[in-house]
């Protein structure tokens, strides 16, 4: 046989195999059930902000506080098709758990969960449940946080003594802790230690408010990027807005960056003006200005 007529009949042999091998797997990797169970579950009275995975991508969300059959840990779910929560009720309800896999899908395994059965239904507390389901890696990777490296600016006759005070009371640093602000993702912050224990969380109300609103002492440690918006930033533990923990003016900022990275970037800037405290505290001091600055890192 020549070499040519050869390597025609070989190429043509290769491509028949692969469009049989294709026709094959179009045929065999359909949609298909990989596991079904059904069991029961405990569902909190609180969903509690968590970080699901949808579709590839990591989603920072409200998710359901459950136990399953004989555990006594709570864990975190997603969705529940069917299900019609009521928030402020514990619920025993019987659900089904199927696996499914399609490789003709962007993510080709997967589970649903659908609700079969509402076994009870109490208006109560959920106890003991965790303080929410947000990994330590999305904080480390996806949260921003309030730097505690502030800027200042003291305008006294006894500079020195307001600025020892600002760089050695540990206050002003959060006493070593880090606030972390899901912004704009959710109304939620969290105060957790080195340990990425969480110390305390609540809720972040955010207002809006014009440049007069502010203080002149603010022009003193001006925002490093071009403004695009102005609020307030009230630090809750609750929705009553009169019992904060903190209170921030906050300067909102976008800057473009460069093609290879992402196209746009949000900063903040919160600012707490402190001179009507420090003329309290040092009235031969003839204080006209004190005011200090943070950053919010890590956000875009």
């Amino acid at each position: 046989m020549k070499t040519k007529d050869f390597l025609r009949m070989l190429f043509m042999t290769f491509f028949a195999m692969a469009g049989l091998t294709a026709c094959s797997d179009d045929n065999a990797e359909g949609k298909k059930i990989t596991d079904y169970k059904e069991y029961t579950l405990t569902v909190a009275s609180l969903k509690l902000p968590g970080v699901v995975t949808s579709c590839g991508n990591n989603v920072f969300t409200d998710v359901y506080a459950v136990k399953k059959e004989q555990s006594t840990e709570w864990e975190a779910l997603g969705s529940i098709g069917k299900f019609e929560y009521e928030e402020g009720y514990e619920y025993q309800i019987r659900i089904s758990e199927t696996s499914y896999l399609d490789y003709r899908m962007g993510d080709p395994a997967w589970t649903e969960y659908e609700l079969l059965e509402v076994i009870a239904k109490e208006q109560k507390n959920s106890e003991n449940l965790p303080p929410h389901f947000i990994p330590n890696w999305y904080f480390e990777q996806r949260c921003p946080y309030i730097n505690p490296e502030f800027a200042y600016a003291i305008e006294a006759d006894k500079k020195e003594d307001i600025e020892n005070e600002l760089k050695t009371d540990p206050t002003y640093k959060f006493g070593g802790l880090r606030y972390y602000i899901p912004f704009p993702l959710s109304d939620d912050w969290f105060l957790l230690d080195n340990d990425m224990h969480t110390v305390e969380q609540g809720i972040l109300i955010r207002r809006s408010k014009t440049p007069t609103e502010f203080p002149e002492s603010y022009k003193l440690v001006p925002p490093e990027s071009k403004v695009a918006g102005y609020g307030e930033f009230n630090f809750v533990k609750d929705d009553d807005t009169e019992d904060y923990v903190m209170q921030y003016d906050a300067f909102i900022s976008t800057q473009d960056r460069s093609k290879s990275v992402k196209p746009q970037t949000i900063g903040i800037w919160l600012y707490k003006d402190l001179t009507a405290y420090y003329q309290r505290k040092y009235p031969e001091a003839n204080v006209k200005a004190v005011v200090i600055r943070y950053m919010v890192k890590n956000l875009g």
